[in-house]
């Protein structure tokens, strides 16, 4: 790994690689937790080339990406639009996906991603962040709330045919 992670905004023709990461790094972070039916369903659903090029053209949705070298190491979607009931902010900027490969997590990566993700909401003037997190995911609500985020309420998600519960997570800005 090299010493630097460089972050890139990610554009429409960034399609192809960041679905291929996608794909690779929700089945590293969530394959061996679930059905393999519901994973393929879910992978196809969210991270297909065609999917994720009209969410890089939606208006409110930005992608950015994790390079270590050449590599991707991570990247991470955020999204601008309503919030949950639990969220006590009505602008807030949800961070839909986070994602770090596994041979490079505890490097920083994340921390690079989430980072960018707070000085985009300042930037942007928002009061916080927010996210939804599988509640079985300790490694991921741990760093989530190492970083800061407090948990916040609850939701259901759908992961292919079957159904989930996830943390609802806060981060105030100050």
């Amino acid at each position: 790994m090299s010493q630097a992670i460089r972050l890139v905004d990610a554009s429409v023709t960034d399609a192809g690689a960041l679905a291929a990461a996608g794909e690779r790094l929700f089945v590293q972070a969530y394959g061996k937790f679930s059905r393999p039916d519901d994973i393929q369903l879910h992978v196809e659903q969210y991270f297909g080339r065609e999917n994720v090029l009209a969410e890089l053209q939606k208006q409110g949705v930005s992608y950015t990406i994790a390079y270590d070298d050449d590599a991707i190491a991570g990247f991470m979607k955020i999204s601008r639009g309503p919030t949950p009931d639990s969220i006590p902010a009505a602008e807030a900027i949800e961070v839909q996906q986070l994602y770090v490969d596994a041979n490079r997590q505890r490097k920083g990566v994340g921390r690079s991603l989430m980072d960018r993700a707070v000085a985009t909401a300042r930037q942007e003037g928002h009061a916080g962040l927010w996210l939804s997190v599988w509640q079985d995911a300790d490694w991921a609500t741990g760093f989530y709330e190492a970083y800061g985020y407090r948990r916040a309420g609850t939701a259901e998600f759908r992961l292919g045919k079957s159904l989930f519960a996830d943390h609802l997570m806060w981060l105030a800005l100050e």
